[in-house]
């Protein structure tokens, strides 16, 4: 079976599909530092893994005994998700983070995201930030990348605690939100 590319699929769906090629390593570094707290994390999600760069890093890293949910809306990539990760859970569609929020009885600790969400409607923008800042945990926290800056007043809306990031070393070049849930303190060192 043959890995589907960006490209491809960028070309034939490029309403879900936010670039021509995957992340880079120094992005995946700025939205996932060494620092960050793995042993600390029970539960993790992955919106729009694409081809896998952050799924694949995030295995390496996070505890044997935390739960990595994928979300992946693409049905291309869903598949060679699905056939290189058999023992994750994989689900169609971000908005169904609170479904897994209530099947397992615990929220995020931490919500990556891959999704373009300069390409989508205001009302879905709206619906996934509320999904996402409602299935995290008290303290969790949410990191995103962006190819613009435009999105900062929304994310700013959702998740009043931001840090944002830039990093050249990306095709696109590319920005990262550093998003905490809960009270309106500084990010935790560890975790920027």
């Amino acid at each position: 079976m043959k890995k589907p590319s960006f490209l491809g699929e960028f070309l034939v769906n490029s309403g879900q599909v936010g670039s021509v090629i995957p992340s880079s390593g120094f992005l995946i570094r700025k939205m996932l530092p060494v620092t960050l707290p793995w042993h600390k994390m029970d539960q993790i999600a992955e919106l729009g893994p694409g081809t896998g760069v952050f799924t694949e890093y995030i295995q390496r890293h996070r505890n044997a005994s935390s739960q990595l949910f994928l979300f992946e809306q693409n049905e291309a990539f869903r598949s060679d998700l699905a056939r290189r990760y058999p023992d994750l859970t994989l689900c169609d569609d971000a908005l169904r983070l609170g479904e897994i929020v209530r099947d397992t009885g615990k929220p995020f600790d931490l919500i990556i995201s891959g999704l373009p969400f300069a390409n989508f409607s205001y009302e879905l923008k709206e619906q996934l930030f509320d999904a996402i800042h409602d299935a995290l945990a008290e303290n969790g926290t949410f990191v995103a990348f962006q190819y613009t800056l435009l999105l900062k007043e929304h994310f700013r809306m959702h998740f009043p605690t931001m840090d944002t990031g830039y990093t050249w070393m990306n095709i696109p070049p590319a920005w990262v939100f550093k998003c905490k849930k809960g009270s309106s303190r500084t990010l935790a060192a560890d975790i920027i």
